[in-house]
C-alpha cells in the first residue's frame, strides 16, 4: 500500500490541481470548450451580436457573477467537495476500488464457459470497437446507479444532497454525500473491472483502448462537448441530438423542482436509456428552471 506522502501527492494533482488533470470535467481543455459553447449560446440562442457578448456587463453575468459563485449553495458545494476529496484518496480508493478482483472473477468465469477460446488479433479496428463499447457499457452502469439512488428511498436520502442544490455551478457535480461516493467508487471498479477482464480475456493481452491523453476516446469527447454546462445557468440544448446525447439542459431539468420534472434524464452521456426505461423528456418545450428540494 502507498505510504502517506504517495496518497498526498495523488490528492494534490487530483483534486487540489484538476485543470492539469484529464480525467476531470474540470481538466482546462474542458474548461476552454466550455466557454465556447457559451459564446455560442449567447449569440446564436439569446441572439447577442457579439460585441455584445464582449462586453463587461454581459460577461459579468455569464462568467464572472458573485452571487453566481459565492451563495449558500455554492459554499457547501466547495465544502463537500474538500471533504470527498480528501476522503477518496485516503479511504475509498485504497479500500473500495476493488477493479482487479472483478477482473480476475470475470476471467476466470469466461474460462469457465469459453474453456476453447483463441485469443483475438489487437488491431486499431478492434481498439476503436472495444473502447466504443466500453463507453456504452460504463453510461448503462451510471445510469443505473443514477437509477437506483432515486428509486430506492435509503439511497435517495443519500442522494438528495446533490438534488439540495439551488444554484448549479461546474462544482455541483461534486456535490455528493460521502456514502454516495463511497458507492459510486465501487461503480466504477465494477465497470472497469469487466472491461479489464474481458479484455484480457478476449486479447490476452494487458488492457489497451483507443485515448486521447490516457481518457477513453468517447469519454473525453463527450466532457470536451460542454459536460461543465450540465451544472450551470447555461440552458445548451442540442437539438435533435438529444434523442441521442444528454444535453446540459436535460440534466438541468432532472434538478428542476417542477413535479412533472422528478426522476426524468437520469442520462450521463446518452438518453438512449431514458427512452428505454421511459424517464425521457425534452428540452425544447421546457422554459423556466428553478433548482433544489421542495
Amino acid at each position: 500500500m502507498p505510504d502517506f506522502s504517495t496518497y498526498l501527492s495523488q490528492w494534490i494533482d487530483r483534486f487540489l490541481v484538476p485543470i492539469d488533470d484529464p480525467t476531470s470535467r474540470l481538466f482546462h481543455l474542458n474548461l476552454v470548450f466550455c466557454v465556447g459553447f457559451v459564446f455560442i449560446w449567447a449569440i446564436m440562442m439569446k441572439k447577442k451580436n457579439f460585441k455584445k457578448v464582449l462586453r463587461w456587463r454581459y460577461l459579468k453575468l455569464l462568467f464572472f457573477s458573485k452571487n453566481y459563485w459565492w451563495n449558500s449553495s455554492t459554499r457547501f458545494d466547495y465544502q463537500i467537495y474538500a471533504l470527498n476529496s480528501v476522503l477518496k484518496i485516503f479511504i475509498f480508493i485504497p479500500f473500495l476500488d476493488v477493479t482487479f478482483n472483478i477482473s480476475m472473477l470475470v476471467i476466470r468465469l469466461l474460462q469457465k464457459a469459453l474453456p476453447e477460446h483463441q485469443a483475438l488479433p489487437v488491431t486499431e479496428l478492434t481498439l476503436f470497437i472495444f473502447t466504443f463499447a466500453f463507453f456504452v457499457l460504463d453510461d448503462f452502469i451510471r445510469f443505473i446507479h443514477h437509477y437506483g439512488m432515486h428509486r430506492i428511498p435509503w439511497l435517495w436520502k443519500f442522494h438528495s444532497t446533490h438534488h439540495s442544490a439551488t444554484t448549479l455551478t461546474p462544482i455541483t457535480l461534486y456535490r455528493t454525500h460521502p456514502v454516495e461516493s463511497a458507492i459510486a467508487t465501487v461503480r466504477n471498479s465494477l465497470s472497469l473491472g469487466l472491461a479489464t477482464g474481458t479484455f484480457v480475456f478476449l486479447f490476452q493481452s494487458q488492457l489497451t483502448m483507443t485515448t486521447l491523453l490516457g481518457i477513453n476516446f468517447f469519454g473525453f469527447i463527450f466532457n470536451l462537448l460542454g459536460s461543465n454546462l450540465r451544472h450551470s445557468h447555461i440552458d445548451f440544448t442540442f437539438g435533435p441530438l438529444e434523442r441521442i446525447f444528454i444535453s446540459p439542459k436535460q440534466h438541468q431539468i432532472h434538478h428542476s423542482t417542477n413535479p412533472e420534472h422528478f426522476d426524468k434524464n437520469f442520462g450521463v452521456s446518452l438518453s438512449l436509456w431514458d427512452q428505454l426505461f421511459k424517464t425521457y423528456i425534452s428540452a425544447a418545450a421546457v422554459k423556466k428552471l428553478r433548482f433544489g428540494l421542495e
